[in-house]
């Protein structure tokens, strides 16, 4: 019983051993490219400002984000509006335009969104 319990357990060890070459085998072995250098990237970081506009009825209608990069223009720049738990009350999203020097973006879109519920923006540039 021992030495068929030791030649099975050759057999299953010499079966995965099998399976493995095998698999390893269908790999390719071909070679890619790897290069290195360097690049001047700029960048579209900022620290964003915004104000918001109220109509009558003391809702947002539109937010102003001040001095957004020249290099962001062409990207994508979303808005939330937040509570004091930072819920979203609103999002709205716009494309930079291009400017010289701080571009200010306006976005609206937001939805019924009241004022005194507002205590955060949240922003994301995405390309």
């Amino acid at each position: 019983m021992k030495r068929l319990r030791h030649t099975f357990g050759l057999a299953v060890t010499g079966m995965f051993l099998f399976v493995g070459v095998a698999a390893a085998a269908s790999l390719g072995l071909t070679t890619g490219k790897l290069g290195a250098g360097s690049a001047a990237v700029s960048g579209c970081t900022a620290s964003l400002t915004a104000t918001r506009n109220v109509n009558s009825s003391g809702n947002v209608t539109q937010v102003d984000v001040l001095s957004v990069p020249q290099a962001c223009a062409s990207e994508t720049l979303a808005v939330t509006l937040e509570n004091s738990s930072h819920v979203s009350l609103g999002t709205a999203s716009t494309t930079v335009g291009t400017c010289t020097g701080g571009c200010t973006v306006t976005v609206t879109g937001f939805g019924t969104v009241s004022a005194t519920n507002l205590t955060a923006y949240a922003f994301s540039l995405t390309q």
